[in-house]
């Protein structure tokens, strides 16, 4: 597959995907569940790929949404007995950021990759986890 079709799957332009390749974007977490989709893999397999050996080849489940981290989110905060402004803290993010995560379904905020790594970090576990 070219970079060129990969884009047009996904819905960006050759450069945006050569800007991936060489690992200079931060894509959204729609953006890289789109990615894996159109590699017919599944996004957590993505997201933990070391760059060597064989890819697992796990077909994409499709459920993994911005929303759904940022009900995750929630209830990690909320188990953990953090505050919004105290993860925010923690995490290097502004409380105002943290409450737009966690917004009910069609107000939350698309994540970006290293938004999620900051959120997971916080928390201290891996950010597939929060998938």
């Amino acid at each position: 597959m070219t970079q060129e079709e990969l884009g047009t799957y996904i819905d960006a332009d050759r450069t945006a995907i050569s800007r991936l390749e060489r690992t200079f974007g931060n894509p959204t977490l729609e953006r890289a569940e789109a990615l894996a989709s159109a590699l017919s893999i599944d996004v957590r397999v993505l997201m933990t790929f070391s760059g060597k050996g064989e890819i697992e080849r796990r077909p994409p489940t499709g459920d993994v949404t911005s929303a759904a981290v940022g009900a995750k989110v929630a209830r990690l905060r909320e188990k953990m007995g953090l505050t919004q402004k105290q993860l925010g803290e923690l995490a290097g993010v502004d409380r105002n950021f943290i409450s737009r995560v966690e917004a009910p379904h069609g107000r939350t905020t698309p994540l970006e990759l290293a938004t999620l790594e900051k959120l997971a970090a916080a928390f201290g576990i891996h950010p597939v986890e929060l998938l």
